[in-house]
């Protein structure tokens, strides 16, 4: 039933006739309003739900990399002192890639971290919860239905719901989301 009204909502948005669906979904008991019109990519708000872990722990380890400098220093000095610099050296090859952690990585992963905690803000301490034992705990749906006491069809309306609520609240900036880093998420 519930696949049935979120098709309905989509397949709405690309018939001619979407206003008279639109009426018909209200009839039969679905939510008509105007945030119905945006197709809400469920699947892709799990993912960045489930990524949100990883970006943290990524960030830290980035983070606590970027402190460790063994040597570096004055190896650079003794390769500047005595021009023997090659292109293939280990010490060029961690500043390029301190570099583009500093420029790059850091600041995605920020941005994304950011975002996804803005989208909690919008979210009842329950629905944290929900979020909390499916996405970061990922727990199992039956552990997460039995550990929230909510039957099947209840956890799936909650997920929907606030997979929707998450999404409203980001879509504008959810490109950031998408963006690759140089290290596979």
């Amino acid at each position: 039933m519930e696949m049935e009204s979120e098709q309905c909502t989509t397949k709405s948005i690309d018939c001619p006739n979407w206003r008279k669906t639109l009426r018909k979904h209200a009839q039969q008991g679905g939510i008509c309003d105007v945030a119905d019109l945006v197709p809400i990519p469920y699947e892709k708000v799990e993912s960045w739900l489930k990524s949100y872990k990883d970006w943290k722990a990524r960030l830290k380890y980035v983070q606590s990399e970027l402190t460790y400098i063994p040597e570096l220093t004055r190896t650079l000095h003794m390769v500047a002192a005595h021009s023997r610099g090659r292109r293939q050296e280990t010490v060029l090859q961690t500043v390029i890639q301190r570099i583009q952690i500093t420029e790059y990585e850091i600041p995605l992963l920020l941005s994304r971290i950011g975002l996804i905690d803005y989208a909690f803000s919008a979210l009842t301490p329950e629905e944290s919860k929900f979020v909390r034992l499916r996405y970061m705990d990922n727990l199992a749906l039956s552990d997460a239905m039995s550990r929230l006491a909510l039957s099947r069809r209840a956890f799936f309306y909650h997920r929907k719901r606030i997979l929707h609520k998450i999404y409203m609240k980001i879509k504008d900036r959810a490109v950031l989301l998408d963006l690759e880093s140089s290290q596979a998420d």
